[in-house]
């Protein structure tokens, strides 16, 4: 190792140096041949330096169609000779499923730093690249969960003022396939919300099935939603044999009923888990954290059934309760709509 002249760093100093850097380190000549990539570089790119160097840096990295704003980045820099501020842009390697966010700094070789100079020949630049991923996702769970709880309060409160004016103003009598059909147009507008204003898929919510448990998962369903039905059962016996009269008839219902409950309680678990519960539990940061998400869900989830009364509210909360714990267990709607349909719909023929 040679020694340092007038107080400058050898080569060897410089790599040592770049090679401790927290942050990604890429030099590329005037060829767009990569000359240099520290270890945090190749990290970030999901990459092995010593593979890709003397390699196009076009060719390995602004190829794939999915890193639209990254590729706009080098290209206007390689083929434009532009020079920009650092610049967020989403990244996705090749073969990874995971993306990343990184600030990246480019700063062309021997250019002063002026406007666009476009007559240049490109003559080699030095990329500064930060991981901001941690911060960036954290700023979008923010801006998700502020459009989801906007939405749920407006859509709540013009639920509970229209069932107020229609039956305190206009003496209106609603049916329950009233409240019901304003309940699906709720969780429509907030399903057109979570699509096309925010960053959560559809698997985050609960549509996707968990296809590696689903076995598991109706099995577990079925079992626990069989108890809770005999349980149901029972507890209509004992207050008959008690001489507490709830309905002029032990049980009630129908199979066009049981149909059209179907798609109710798919819509309400979408609307309760997939929705409110995602929602709480992402803003609670706290030791009893899904609980707490739970338990605050189920007490909307019967808000929603103020019209029923105070039993059937009572009724609600509990089962939410329950289908929470399932939701938090299973990971999707699927079963939590199948138990609120079977359970759901007994309730109310026994008791409602």
């Amino acid at each position: 190792m040679s020694n340092p002249i007038d107080g400058l760093l050898t080569k060897e100093q410089t790599d040592l140096i770049f090679e401790n850097m927290s942050d990604g380190v890429l030099m590329v000549n005037e060829d767009g041949i990569i000359t240099y990539m520290n270890s945090a570089c190749a990290k970030l790119l999901h990459v092995s330096a010593p593979d890709v160097i003397r390699s196009s840096f076009t060719d390995l990295f602004l190829q794939n169609k999915k890193n639209r704003a990254f590729n706009k980045l080098f290209k206007n820099s390689m083929e434009k000779g532009q020079l920009t501020d650092k610049t967020t842009v989403k990244y996705t390697p090749t073969d990874v499923k995971d993306s990343s966010y990184l600030t990246i700094d480019i700063s062309l070789m021997q250019q002063e730093n002026t406007s666009i100079r476009r007559k240049e020949p490109f003559q080699g630049m030095i990329v500064l690249i930060e991981d901001v991923t941690d911060s960036q996702l954290l700023q979008q769970h923010d801006h998700d969960c502020a459009y989801i709880f906007a939405g749920l309060i407006l859509c709540i409160s013009i639920y509970l003022a229209a069932w107020s004016f229609c039956r305190f103003t206009l003496h209106i009598p609603l049916t329950t396939h009233d409240y019901t059909l304003m309940i699906e147009v709720i969780t429509f507008v907030l399903f057109l919300e979570i699509a096309f204003c925010t960053s959560f898929s559809l698997r985050e919510i609960g549509l996707i099935p968990n296809i590696s448990r689903f076995r598991t998962n109706l099995k577990e369903t079925l079992t626990t939603g069989m108890i809770s039905c005999l349980v149901i059962i029972l507890a209509k016996l004992i207050l008959s044999l008690a001489g507490i009269k709830i309905k002029g008839y032990f049980i009630g219902g129908s199979l066009q009923g049981a149909y059209i409950y179907i798609f109710t309680a798919f819509i309400q678990e979408f609307l309760a888990r997939g929705v409110i519960q995602k929602s709480v539990k992402s803003l609670l940061h706290v030791k009893y954290q899904k609980q707490l998400s739970i338990f605050l869900t189920s007490l909307l989830f019967s808000l929603m059934h103020l019209p029923f009364g105070f039993y059937f509210m009572l009724g609600a909360f509990l089962l939410s309760l329950a289908l929470g714990a399932i939701f938090e267990r299973q990971k999707d709607i699927w079963g939590c709509a199948l138990f609120h349909w079977g359970c759901g719909y007994l309730a109310m023929c026994l008791f409602f």
